[in-house]
Formats: C-alpha cells, sequence, structure tokens
C-alpha cells in the first residue's frame, strides 16, 4: 500500500465514522446548524468551529496513520448504549442533552472502528465541537449578575454615579441601563475558551499550560464584556444618553473589543513558543494492513439501528395514538364544582399542539382552588410539557417567585408561589402523568416519556391547581392539600386515549 494511502486510511475512516454519526443523528446536525445560523448570533461561531474541527482531524491524519488499530467490541456496546440514551433525549425534547451526547458517540464512533489509540487522538478534534453547542448558556445568568456588580464597581472607581438595582444600572437624572442576559458575555467565554484550546493544541503544550492559557483567556474575555458594558455606560453619562453606542446597536462595537484584546492575549501567551519538530513520515509495519471492513459495519450498525428504528417503526407506532380526553372530578359536600373556569384571569400558555381544561371549584367554607389540565398526545422539540417558553401563570400573569416539592399521601406535588404586580401571591401544586406514571420533578417526566416513547409516544399531561394566599401562603397550602385529598380520594380526574374506552391513568 502507497505510504500517501496508509497516511489517509485511517483518518478517512474515522472522519467517515464521524461524518456518518453526524448524518444518523440529524436532529442533532440540524439544530446545531441553527443554532448557528440564528439571527441572534448566539452560536455564529460554530461556523467557525465545525471547519476548524474537521482541519483538526486532518492535522492528525499522520499521527492517525501510526496508531494501533485494535477494534474494540467494548466500545461498540458503549456505542450502541450511547445511541440508545441520544434517542431517548431526542424523543424527550431535551435538545441540550442529544447535542452533548453528539460528540460522544463520534469519539465512541472511532473508539470501536479502529482502538482507544486512534480515539485518543481523534478526541480533541471531535472534542472541539463542544465550543459550538448551546449549552454555555447556562453560564448566562452568574454571568450576567457578575457583569452587572463588576460594572457597579467599575463605575464608582472611574467616578460615574451608578446605583445598582439587580440588573438595572442607573443614572441618576440620566436614565438606565438594563444588562439582559444578551449582555452576559457567554459568547466571548465560549470563544475564548475556545482560541485557548486552539492555541494549546497548536503546541501541543503540556496540560499544565493548557490549563494556563484557558484560565487566562477565560478571564480576559469576561474583563473585555465588562469593559464593553462599562465603556457604554460611561459613553451615556457623558452625553446624557445621546452618544451613538446608547442610541444604536452596541453590538459590532463589543466583538471588536473582545476580538483586540484576544489578539493581544494570543500574541502575548505565544510570543516566545516555538513549534515542536512533527514527524512526516508514514513507516507502518506490515500486522498494521488489517482489514476493517467488518469493523466499521459493525460499528456502524452500534450507532445507526436504535435512531433508524425511531425513525421508521416507532414513528409508525406515534402514528397511531388517539385523542386524548379529560373528565374533571365531580362535586362534592366538601367541594362544589366543577365550573368552567375559560373566562378567568389565569390563561397559561404551552408550545405546540396540546388540549388544555380549567375548571374551579369552592369548598364548604368558600375557600376557591381553580383546576388546570395541560395534555399532549405526543412530545417533540417544541411541543413538550417542560418548555422554557411555557408560561403556567400566563404571560402577563404572576411571576414565580420559589418553588419546592411538598409530599402529601404518599404523592409528590411541585409547589410554587407566585406573585404579580399589585402584590397579589398565590400557591400553586402540580403534578406530571407520563403514561401512567407521576412525577413531581420536570426533568425526571420528560427522561420517563423518552424511555417510553420507544414502545410509541405514550399520553403526557400535567395537573395542577392553584388558590390565592388571603390570609398566607400557609392557610393556601392546607387549602391545596384538602383539595388534593378530596379529589383524589374520588379517583375521578382522569386522562384517557380515544378511542380505548378505558380508563388511562388517573392524574392524582
Amino acid at each position: 500500500m502507497p505510504e500517501s494511502s496508509l497516511s489517509l486510511r485511517n483518518s478517512g475512516i474515522a472522519a467517515g465514522l464521524v461524518a456518518a454519526t453526524a448524518i444518523v443523528c440529524w436532529p442533532s446536525s440540524s439544530a446545531l446548524w441553527s443554532f448557528w445560523i440564528d439571527s441572534d448570533g448566539a452560536g455564529v461561531h460554530g461556523l467557525l468551529v465545525a471547519p476548524l474541527a474537521a482541519w483538526l482531524l486532518f492535522r492528525n491524519r499522520h499521527r492517525l496513520a501510526l496508531a494501533k488499530v485494535a477494534p474494540s467490541p467494548v466500545a461498540g456496546v458503549l456505542l450502541f448504549m450511547c445511541s440508545v440514551a441520544w434517542c431517548i433525549f431526542w424523543r424527550a425534547g431535551i435538545q441540550e442533552l442529544h447535542l452533548l451526547l453528539l460528540p460522544v458517540l463520534m469519539g465512541l464512533a472511532v473508539f470501536a472502528a479502529l482502538g482507544v489509540q486512534a480515539a485518543w487522538i481523534a478526541a480533541f478534534p471531535i472534542g472541539y465541537l463542544y465550543f459550538a453547542v448551546p449549552a454555555w448558556g447556562i453560564l448566562a445568568g452568574p454571568l450576567q449578575a457578575l457583569t452587572a456588580h463588576a460594572v457597579g464597581v467599575l463605575a464608582a472607581l472611574i467616578g460615574i454615579p451608578a446605583h445598582l438595582h439587580g440588573d438595572l444600572v442607573v443614572l441618576p437624572g440620566i436614565g438606565s441601563f438594563v444588562i439582559e442576559l444578551s449582555c452576559s458575555g457567554v459568547n466571548f467565554v465560549s470563544i475564548g475558551l475556545a482560541t485557548a484550546a486552539l492555541l494549546g493544541e497548536l503546541e501541543e503544550a503540556s496540560l499544565l499550560r493548557r490549563t494556563w492559557l484557558m484560565c487566562a483567556m477565560g478571564v480576559v474575555s469576561i474583563i473585555s464584556n465588562w469593559l464593553r458594558v462599562l465603556v457604554i455606560v460611561y459613553a451615556g453619562y457623558a452625553t446624557h444618553m445621546r452618544h451613538y453606542l446608547v442610541t444604536r446597536s452596541h453590538y459590532m462595537f463589543g466583538w471588536l473589543l473582545f476580538t483586540a484584546m484576544v489578539v493581544i492575549s494570543v500574541w502575548f501567551l505565544s510570543r516566545r513558543y516555538r513549534p515542536p519538530e512533527r514527524a512526516t513520515g508514514v513507516a507502518l509495519p506490515n500486522g498494521r494492513q488489517r482489514r476493517l471492513l467488518p469493523a466499521c459495519l459493525a460499528t456502524f450498525a452500534a450507532v445507526a439501528v436504535m435512531p433508524l428504528a425511531a425513525y421508521t417503526v416507532i414513528a409508525g407506532l406515534d402514528a397511531k395514538t388517539g385523542t386524548i380526553t379529560f373528565r374533571p372530578a365531580a362535586g362534592s359536600a366538601a367541594w362544589r364544582g366543577p365550573v368552567s373556569a375559560e373566562n378567568r384571569p389565569w390563561k397559561p400558555e404551552f408550545v405546540g399542539p396540546h388540549s388544555q381544561w380549567r375548571y374551579s371549584y369552592v369548598s364548604s367554607r368558600g375557600e376557591d382552588v381553580e383546576l388546570l389540565a395541560i395534555a399532549y398526545t405526543k412530545q417533540g422539540q417544541g411541543r413538550e410539557l417542560v418548555n422554557e417558553d411555557n408560561a403556567l401563570f400566563g404571560r402577563n400573569g404572576p411571576a414565580p417567585v420559589k418553588s419546592s416539592t411538598v409530599l402529601l399521601d404518599g404523592q409528590s406535588y411541585r409547589e410554587t408561589e407566585a406573585a404579580d404586580d399589585q402584590g397579589h401571591h398565590y400557591l400553586l401544586w402540580s403534578v406530571y402523568d407520563i403514561g401512567g406514571r407521576r412525577f413531581s420533578k420536570p426533568l425526571l417526566s420528560q427522561l420517563w416519556y423518552g424511555l417510553k416513547s420507544l414502545q410509541g409516544a405514550p399520553y403526557s399531561a400535567l395537573l395542577a391547581f392553584r388558590t390565592p394566599c388571603e390570609a398566607s401562603c400557609s392557610s393556601a397550602r392546607s387549602t391545596l392539600g384538602s383539595f388534593a385529598r378530596s379529589i383524589a380520594g374520588e379517583s375521578v380526574v382522569c386522562v384517557t386515549r380515544a378511542p380505548k374506552a378505558e380508563l388511562a391513568s388517573s392524574l392524582l
């Protein structure tokens, strides 16, 4: 076999397996692409990170050619198990988890077909994709709070009479700035860390130096965002909110400042760097030239069989789902009702096609409880019971203040306290029913849905009931407890599937 062919064989197989995994797991690949080209620019750097990851894999082609090829059945089993987990996360609509699992599947595919040495060499190029996933958004909240606090301190140091109220920077007699999530600088941090990681890889640096590079660039990225916000606040203070940076978009200014600081930092951190000597020749003993087709086919089967089954067989089962119906509990001596509450102010909003019912009950002591049922015949991305765009209290309703879990007669409920602009407080209990199993934890309910949906999409429902905190939220809690016991005892609040006539489940 010619030397050039030997130098490309293993890298070609690795690249092919990575591409095949991306194609088979197209919901993740499609979600990544949408994130990268989204108009808000949060993931636009992915359009650069992905080609860099491909180039880094090609750059390691000689090292891959020298790697000992030893297909791993254990890695193949792990690959299949992760493929099943990916299907569960995807079916559950938990996009962050199935996106995080995509590079893992790619790495395990290389491990299973070529062995541990090749997987180790390909680990950095594949793992580099993690710098362009939406999961970095989890840092937005803490970075937002840190930016607000830092700007408040720095503004005082340079003589700006700014008062900080949470995320609001107030300039007395002039105006105010809101430090929103988009001002957190999380994009700067992910790009800065990606730059540091790339620099360390190009240097083939030690673990200690790579750690130093990452820490240094992370600090530079955070400080550059502080300076960006501080400059804008100063411009507003000096010009009474008439400066270009205040009246128009300051987006480009932030990127120019960040780019300048990154370029200077890279120059400073690498000015004494001398590239090591790299071996360019490839000398493989005859024993390395082994047949890899069976291992590659087995690897592809391990990663593809479950997703392909989900797209075909399981999707066929989903198509057979019926219509969800809801029947509220009949009234009793303790609770009169149900009465339709469609005209009441409580207007929950949930994403995707779903069914919604609202009723009210009044106790013998005059306590009022509103009952809500939300039901989906099947869930998926953009149509979930648990979604950040859902508004259980409505878009303009009370805002959640705190939440906890309460246990009543062996059943857990998620308790949420909310307050509106007029200072009125409400207490709400909720529980999820996924195919007959109840959960108070949103994440657990979605994971269970993903697992059960491998046999066809189960019904999913949310039951919630709320009452105002008139005397106190302690008395409201007692009211909800009494309501739950009375309705649960009758066991007639249910969700059933048509055309089946049997009772599918009791929600309480």
